[in-house]
């Protein structure tokens, strides 16, 4: 009986994040988990890296709209429609898709949340009626993210992802689901490589170590 409740303590002190979630892949310093998202039949995504890069270089490159092509291939075009608060973002994204399946158009609103170690937390999620529908295009309706950007001991900064997009238009599961994790895999390494292109800055929220100020965000100690 004990050893039913100290596995039944077990399991409840498992974070959220990692129930349900599957490892997919691993590769050149990337994670990929999976999950089934129900009741579709599209896979949410995880995904983990380490960047020798400050936490602000991710907000740098994702707010980058004039090479959003280098992290996001298949994007076509991506605009900022508005700001309606000073950390939050109202983008159109419209995106590729192979023939004979129509271009997709997503509309996000994100939300940023800046803490006190320098760490980043953006939210995303779909805004599909924020502008009409553009004839001949399947507006997204369904999607959702959170990014998390953490700076670690070693200097390095800890780049997550959760991600779920429903394409819409019947499009089978098995096809999409794999398609879309090569796809972030590839858009990890492409921002990795972004961030780290990125000279470091002084930050605001530098460290003390043993009566020392480290004054560069992503220096390493």
């Amino acid at each position: 009986m004990m050893r039913v409740g100290i596995w039944l303590l077990w399991l409840l002190c498992i974070p959220a994040w990692a129930q349900g979630w599957h490892l997919q892949a691993g590769e050149a310093g990337i994670l990929l988990w999976s999950r089934a998202h129900p009741p579709g039949a599209f896979q949410a995504l995880r995904l983990e890296m380490n960047v020798a890069a400050p936490p602000s270089a991710l907000l740098a490159v994702l707010r980058d709209t004039s090479r959003h092509q280098e992290w996001l291939p298949q994007s076509l075009e991506v605009r900022v429609l508005a700001k309606p608060a000073p950390d939050e973002d109202l983008v159109y994204t419209r995106l590729s898709a192979p023939w004979p399946v129509q271009e997709r158009e997503l509309i996000t609103h994100s939300r940023l949340q800046r803490l006190p170690n320098c760490a980043l937390v953006l939210t995303v999620w779909a805004a599909p009626d924020a502008l009409p529908p553009y004839p001949g295009r399947v507006r997204i309706r369904a999607s959702e993210g959170r990014w998390e950007a953490v700076p670690q001991l070693n200097g390095t900064t800890l780049i997550r992802l959760e991600t779920y997009t429903n394409p819409g238009d019947n499009l089978p599961g098995w096809l999409i689901n794999p398609i879309a994790a090569q796809a972030a895999l590839d858009s990890f390494r492409a921002i990795r490589r972004l961030m780290e292109a990125i000279p470091p800055e002084p930050c605001p929220c530098a460290r003390m170590r043993q009566g020392r100020l480290v004054g560069l965000c992503g220096s390493h100690p």
